[in-house]
């Protein structure tokens, strides 16, 4: 018995061994530096735990590094090491997926714990996004448009890639998955983002590029309508065509000719983080081998208490609207991921059982004892089910909606006053000036991640 469970534990140990999964209490420091909008604190809170013995961010989730310290480092107007650290997370993130392309599909078994942290496909998109801005406040609208249009392209072949692959899997597996019955897929409506094709429009209104903004504008339509479970809310007014097919306008593109318009953008919450999800799972063994237990990470919601939110400039009050429910946005986007980490770890485990059963029954021919085979099986089974745990690593400052409000004033100097509220209480104020200035973009951002 001895002779065929060792090396049984050997191979179960291993998850564990080399598991790179990060202690989400290591987070504290920067979470409260976030609650409290001090972000640069939060960048220098990151790069002293990365020079110490305790990273934060170990070798293996190099990729989170860039991901959160490029979203802090945009959150404080640190918009070149910004755009570095996000412009490193995308290049890793594509080397990654080359990567696991080349290993060939045998790789998407593995236990994700053990690999170098891949990313997720929403953060993948949304990096476009912040890079974006980036790229505005910068003064390249130019670069800026070319990650608003990365972002759209990396969505529309989203669910392309998880299908082909999970066939691929099925197939390549089919005698490990004969007979079990699999769940449904959940398929992934949401293939176009308003909050890009709203950067893009104003991008492209700035650069006096008219039709091209009102393409972006129709584009951001489209989105409303072919993912409802992500887009809740009426499209904002500013934001409604009208018009004749091929010469619709809307408000943002009808500006006053001696009036400069001003655009605010607002990101409030923090997006869902990972949580592990125990499911049983009967399976068609003896040896008490007949129900597992799949570790899978699931999205769990993080409270977002901005309800509501006001610009206030002079005499005028704007309430700003709810443009992209950025956390049902990561939620739909994961759908296509889960699929395909539902099946690869219910093929992992059926791979695993069928080792242990092997060698209980082995055990149990060789000692002429079924008991002796039940207990061989049972002691494999506690030590895989200890070390089998879900990937839950992920970035965790992506915010969790994106608001936008516009007010049309004389050209000058203005003062403006962002109000956050929680009901009717206000959580947070936020003082701007700004020199609104006659055909140019004059985009003000806000953000309160409460």
């Amino acid at each position: 018995m001895k002779h065929h469970f060792t090396p049984v534990l050997l191979v179960l140990l291993i998850p564990q061994i080399v598991s790179c999964a990060t202690d989400g209490r290591a987070y504290g420091n920067i979470d409260k530096a976030v609650q409290a909008s001090t972000f640069e604190k939060g960048v220098e809170i990151i790069d002293k735990a990365q020079k110490s013995k305790k990273q934060i961010y170990p070798k293996k989730n190099d990729i989170l590094l860039y991901l959160d310290r490029g979203l802090l480092a945009h959150y404080a107007d640190m918009y070149m090491e910004s755009t570095k650290d996000l412009g490193q997370a995308e290049r890793s993130i594509e080397d990654a997926f080359t990567k696991s392309v080349s290993e060939g599909i045998a790789s998407y078994i593995l236990n994700d714990n053990v690999k170098d942290y891949a990313g997720e496909d929403y953060e993948n998109i949304y990096l476009n996004v912040f890079n974006a801005l980036n790229y505005y406040y910068m003064g390249s609208t130019e670069d800026a448009l070319v990650e608003v249009r990365k972002t759209n392209e990396k969505l529309r072949v989203l669910a392309q890639e998880y299908e082909k692959t999970n066939r691929a899997m099925k197939e390549k597996y089919k005698n490990n998955l004969s007979g079990v019955k699999l769940p449904a897929e959940k398929p992934v409506n949401f293939n176009n983002s308003a909050l890009a094709d709203y950067l893009g429009a104003l991008f492209y209104r700035a650069d006096g590029a008219y039709d091209d903004a009102r393409i972006n504008l129709l584009q951001l339509k489209d989105a409303f309508i072919t993912a409802p479970n992500v887009y809740r809310s009426p499209i904002p007014a500013s934001l409604a065509l009208s018009g004749e097919e091929g010469s619709e306008t809307a408000e943002e593109l009808q500006i006053p000719e001696n009036e400069a318009r001003v655009n605010l953008l607002c990101f409030t919450g923090l997006s869902p983080i990972k949580k592990e999800k125990d499911i049983a799972f009967i399976l068609p063994f003896q040896y008490g081998l007949d129900m597992a237990h799949l570790r899978l990470p699931e999205l769990d919601p993080r409270a977002d208490t901005v309800t509501s939110i006001e610009l206030v400039t002079g005499g005028e009050k704007i309430r700003l609207e709810l443009l992209e429910d950025i956390g049902t946005a990561v939620q739909e986007t994961y759908n296509a991921k889960y699929n395909s980490v539902f099946l690869k770890t219910l093929i992992r485990t059926i791979i695993k059982y069928t080792s242990v059963y092997a060698i209980a029954e082995a055990a149990a021919q060789s000692s002429g004892s079924e008991s002796v085979g039940t207990l061989t099986a049972l002691a494999a089974k506690i030590t895989f089910d200890a070390t089998e745990r879900a990937d839950i690593r992920m970035e965790r400052y992506l915010p969790a909606k994106a608001w936008i409000g516009a007010v049309n004033l004389e050209p000058g100097t203005h003062n403006i006053t962002i109000h956050y509220y929680a009901g009717a209480t206000e959580i947070k104020s936020e003082e701007r000036t700004i020199q609104a200035e006659k055909g140019r973009l004059n985009l003000l951002e806000g953000i309160c991640l409460k």
